[in-house]
C-alpha cells in the first residue's frame, strides 16, 4: 500500500510538471517525453506570455520548431494514399525535424547549422526561440546545439506548440524543411 502512495505522488509531481529533470551536461539522448528541465546553460528559458510579448516587439526573432515529421508508416502499401496530420506551428516559425534528436545524423546537424546561418543571417546575436512539445527533450537538444554553434540569444520554450495553443495564439500549418 506504502508503495502505490509513493507512486501516486510521483504521478502529481510529474503531471504537474513540479518535478523537473537535472540538466544535463551534454544532449540528452533517453526519452523524448520525459520531464525536462527548468534550465538551460547559455540559454534562456521562455515562457507563453514573454515568447508572446518578444514577438510583437522585436520583428527578426528566429522561431524554430524542432519537433519530430510524421513517417508514413512501414506497413503501408505503397499504392494507399499516405496524408500525414497537418503540422500547426507558431506563426513565422521554420520547422526542422531531426534538429532536436540527442545524436542527429552529421548531415542533418549540418543542414541545421546552415539553416539556422541563413534564417538569421548569419547573426549570432540574432534572437532564437526553439520549441516543440510540452515535455520534450527535442526543442532543449536543438536550443543547447543552436548555443553549441555560437548563437548568443537563444530562448528554450518548453511549453511548446500545446502550451501556444493553450493561450489561444495564433499558429500556422507548416511544412518540414527538407532535411537531409
Amino acid at each position: 500500500m506504502r508503495t502505490l502512495g509513493i507512486i501516486a505522488i510521483l504521478a502529481v509531481l510529474l503531471s504537474t510538471g513540479l518535478w523537473a529533470a537535472t540538466e544535463p551536461d551534454g544532449f540528452w539522448t533517453g526519452p523524448v517525453n520525459d520531464p525536462v528541465p527548468t534550465t538551460i546553460k547559455g540559454g534562456k528559458v521562455i515562457h507563453t506570455r514573454d515568447l508572446a510579448a518578444l514577438l510583437e516587439k522585436k520583428d527578426k526573432v528566429v522561431l524554430v520548431d524542432v519537433s519530430d515529421a510524421p513517417r508514413r508508416p512501414d506497413n503501408l502499401p505503397a499504392t494507399a494514399t499516405w496524408l500525414p496530420v497537418p503540422h500547426p506551428a507558431i506563426a513565422g516559425a521554420i520547422w526542422i525535424p531531426g534538429a532536436g534528436l540527442g545524436a542527429p545524423p552529421a548531415s542533418v546537424d549540418e543542414f541545421f547549422r546552415q539553416r539556422l546561418a541563413t534564417a538569421t543571417g548569419n547573426d549570432l546575436a540574432r534572437p532564437l526561440v526553439l520549441y516543440c512539445h510540452e515535455k520534450c527533450w527535442l526543442s532543449w537538444n536543438g536550443a543547447k546545439r543552436a548555443i553549441q554553434y555560437g548563437y548568443q540569444n537563444v530562448y528554450w520554450f518548453p511549453e511548446g506548440i500545446e502550451g501556444w495553443r493553450k493561450a489561444k495564439l495564433p499558429t500556422e500549418v507548416v511544412q518540414p524543411e527538407p532535411t537531409p
